[in-house]
């Protein structure tokens, strides 16, 4: 964690530790800090600060953006792709959709580990509604051609939803979903210094998706609960 980044959750536990949902001064100075901290990582990424929506980290937003996209999104079929080298909590959640009767087709990679564009476009049917592909392998460092991707994805269904794993990506490399044709982003904060147990969603707001958990309304409604304040400062300045 970077010095200034510890120094700020310090600061927000003991001094500013309002719950941003009040509306005294301390609760409305740590709802800043969320609004702050969206607004910094849509700025990294060129989008609204309304389509981020904040979460425990990585393995979270996989879950969120796979599992509540597809069930959202499963009247217009109930087809899955992505790739044989993903993370485990990838793997799991697209598991846990095959169990609820969705169908997952895993492309194969080369030896560099990268996947092919020609297999991407054969795997793809009337029924797909969502490809699910890492930006960097955690292993390999294998980068994926996430913008040939998209712009295969989106010439063969023009509602498929595209996903991407970003969580090795992030902070390395010049990401712009609204122009790579990425549709949901996955991001974790100990990835880029900041603290565990944080991370964010990106949802492009043309994506019909689902909430994780249902409480408060906090969030869009799509992640509620009381915010992790410290955590989710402590990541916009990281970002």
């Amino acid at each position: 964690v970077l010095p200034s980044v510890a120094d700020l959750v310090l600061k927000v536990m003991t001094e500013d530790y309002g719950n941003p949902s009040a509306k005294h001064g301390k609760g409305m100075r740590a709802e800043q800090y969320i609004k702050e901290a969206a607004e910094i990582i849509a700025g990294t990424l060129k989008v609204s600060p309304k389509e981020i929506i904040f979460t425990s980290g990585g393995s979270e937003s996989n879950n969120m953006a796979l599992t509540r996209t597809a069930i959202a999104n499963k009247r217009a079929g109930n087809h899955i792709i992505s790739t044989s080298i993903e993370h485990a909590s990838v793997y799991n959640p697209l598991a846990y959709l095959e169990e609820q009767g969705f169908e997952v087709t895993y492309l194969h990679t080369d030896r560099q580990g990268h996947i092919s564009l020609e297999e991407l476009e054969q795997s793809i049917r009337p029924d797909t509604i969502l490809v699910s592909v890492m930006y960097v392998n955690n292993e390999m460092g294998a980068i994926e051609p996430v913008e040939e991707i998209a712009s295969l994805v989106h010439q063969k269904g023009k509602n498929i939803i595209f996903h991407v794993d970003a969580i090795q990506a992030y902070g390395k490399m010049e990401i712009r979903p609204k122009k790579q044709g990425i549709d949901l982003l996955s991001v974790s904060g100990h990835k880029i210094h900041g603290p565990k147990g944080v991370g964010f969603l990106y949802i492009d707001e043309k994506v019909r998706i689902k909430p994780l958990l249902y409480g408060g309304g906090q969030q869009r409604d799509l992640r509620p609960g009381t915010e992790n304040v410290p955590g989710i400062a402590g990541l916009g300045l990281a970002a």
